[in-house]
């Protein structure tokens, strides 16, 4: 999964607050908070980078063991993917 490259869905509402974000989904009126590793995953999601590509830019941003930060991030990125707030695709 590491090697999907993560895009975020251009209908979402995006709002930083404080160190969290709030995502609402227009379509469903649904909101949904992410802490601040989710932030700093929002905000590099660039329709670009790999998913091991920013685990390695958040790796250098918070002290966690690269194991739990790469668990966490598959695991965040596919309930964005499974809530559709962001699309997951396979490199070229």
């Amino acid at each position: 999964m590491n090697n999907h490259i993560p895009t975020l869905n251009p209908a979402i509402i995006a709002r930083q607050m404080g160190s969290e974000i709030v995502l609402l989904k227009p379509a469903s009126g649904r909101c949904y908070g992410i802490n601040a590793v989710g932030l700093s995953f929002w905000q590099a999601v660039d329709g670009e980078k790999s998913l091991a590509d920013i685990i390695a830019l958040l790796a250098a941003e918070y002290d966690v063991a690269l194991t739990e930060l790469t668990d966490d991030i598959n695991a965040l990125a596919s309930s964005l993917a499974a809530q559709d707030l962001i699309t997951l695709r396979e490199p070229a």
